[in-house]
Formats: structure tokens, sequence, C-alpha cells
């Protein structure tokens, strides 16, 4: 037997190991498609106007919490209510078109992640408004959702 060689049984971890690893890859690798879709289909729900579309993206609980600017927005129905109030009202602004760009994502756990990046919102008079976002997001009975939003909005 040649003592360069590895007994078959010290292998055994080894590969133990890089099959968990490869698991785990994998597991983040759909966490993160699931996490992609549910923000494409939030993208497409707000250039098309549809606020409660867009809300199916935010966990439907009491618990759900909103931080912007200047006020925290606790639960899911006071947050549609904002949105509605904001930009249904006669007078309400523009919805426009949202693009989010400099997405990260980082998966904690196979539950759990946080979601940052850029925003902009155009009008259709070509005005931009927009800023930074985070989101944690929690794989729940509904699927991934946002468990937690802070949003600033920044000069652009």
């Amino acid at each position: 037997m040649n003592s360069t060689l590895l007994p078959r049984r010290s292998l055994f971890p080894l590969v133990v190991t890089l099959l968990l690893c490869v698991t785990a890859h994998a597991d983040d690798t759909t966490s993160q498609g699931e996490i992609q879709g549910v923000l494409d289909k939030q993208v497409a729900a707000w250039n098309r106007g549809d606020i409660a579309g867009f809300m199916a993206g935010y966990w439907n609980s009491p618990d759900l919490i909103y931080q912007g600017n200047h006020k925290v927005v606790r639960g899911w129905q006071s947050l549609l209510d904002s949105y509605r109030q904001t930009f249904s009202s006669a007078g309400g602004m523009e919805m426009g078109t949202l693009k989010l760009t400099a997405e990260e994502l980082n998966m904690f756990g196979k539950d759990t992640a946080i979601v940052w990046g850029k925003y902009v919102v155009t009008t259709k008079d070509g005005k931009a408004r927009g800023g930074l976002y985070t989101l944690v997001m929690r794989k729940l009975p509904g699927g991934r959702l946002t468990v937690y939003d802070r949003t600033s909005s920044e000069p652009q």
C-alpha cells in the first residue's frame, strides 16, 4: 500500500462535508431564486399600479414593520392603507416605474434573508425619486415574505 494515499475511511468525513456544502449551496440558490421571484413580482405589480399585488410580497400580519424616513408603520393593513392614501387618493403621488438596483442578498440560515439595495421610481414626466432599502425576508407558510422593511428616500 502506498503511504501517500489516505485510507478510505479517512475520506468519509471529507466527502460528507463536501456533500453538506453542496446541499447548503443548492438550498441557498433555491432560496435566493424564490426571494428574487417575490421581488420581481412586486416590481411588476408596482409598475402596473397594483398596490395590492405589491403588498403580496409582505407578511400579512400586524407584526410587519415598515420604517420610512419620518414614520414607522406597524402591520400589513396599516401599510396597505398608507400606500393607498399616498398613491390612490385624489392629488396623490404618482406611483411611477420602480427599478431595484445594486441588490445584495444574504441568507441567514435556510429561512431568513436580508436583501438591500437601491431603488429608483421614475414618473411619466421623467422625474426620479429613490433611495436605499433593507428588507428582512422569512420563509413563512405563505412563501418568502418581507417581515421588516427599512426604506429611505433621498434626493436624486
